[in-house]
């Protein structure tokens, strides 16, 4: 593996969720290398069916999807009994699970958008384009403006900031014509994603490890794993 593919690969892995910005402007030329990164992600023809609302400036509207997200998270979570969630986070210490608990059911760990230096909202639409064919958001559209999102979110990590994905803005009806609303973002286009971008408060260490190649791949067809070519030459 060469440098540049060892770059990349690290980027990959030591990406982080970030929740907690120290609220400080990132530079301008900064924010614009990072929306450069989603006008690379593919598209369907090449059409490019993506439109981002950068805010920087407007500190309310901050604030107002820090509220937004603060709320839907309190919703989802708080009605789920703490041992729902106690296997699924197992990589947290048990110590620190009840404080964590607590801030997802009260919401208060998805109200970080109130602190970012950067709202980035993705919309898609399926029929702003010439083409003669609809291509619908749930299978092309949702995942063109997703692979933009991500671009931006590894470029923001290697840039050394902070950024967090959140859909709780976006995922039920009236709180996503909120958004357009107060944005103005008019109905044949929708939003689909949000990153959060800031100076992080504090670094995360690295994430929690991921199931083996072998737990999520098959070869060739389902349910035959997929083997790694040094544990066949092992066996072999």
């Amino acid at each position: 593996m060469d440098e540049k593919t060892r770059t990349v690969v690290d980027a990959l892995r030591m990406r982080r969720s970030t929740r907690e910005f120290t609220g400080e402007s990132i530079p301008d030329a900064d924010i614009e290398y990072i929306l450069d990164a989603a006008r690379y992600a593919p598209s369907p023809e090449n059409m490019q069916t993506w439109r981002y609302v950068v805010i920087k400036e407007d500190v309310e509207t901050k604030k107002f999807l820090g509220e937004l997200c603060k709320k839907a998270a309190s919703e989802l979570f708080g009605s789920a009994p703490y041992e729902l969630t106690q296997a699924r986070l197992w990589y947290v210490p048990p110590r620190s699970r009840p404080a964590t608990f607590e801030e997802m059911r009260e919401g208060d760990l998805f109200a970080y958008p109130g602190k970012c230096s950067v709202a980035i909202i993705g919309c898609a639409s399926e029929s702003s384009h010439d083409s003669f064919m609809r291509y619908p958001l749930d299978v092309l559209g949702s995942i063109s403006v997703a692979m933009g999102i991500f671009s931006m979110w590894l470029v923001a990590h290697s840039m050394g900031y902070g950024a967090g994905y959140q859909a709780l803005p976006v995922m039920e009806l009236r709180r996503r014509q909120l958004l357009c609303d107060r944005l103005g973002i008019p109905s044949l286009w929708v939003p689909i994603a949000t990153l959060f971008v800031g100076v992080p408060e504090v670094k995360r260490m690295v994430g929690p490890s991921r199931f083996p190649i072998e737990s999520v791949c098959y070869a060739e067809r389902w349910g035959n794993p997929y083997m790694r070519h040094a544990f066949i030459d092992e066996e072999e």
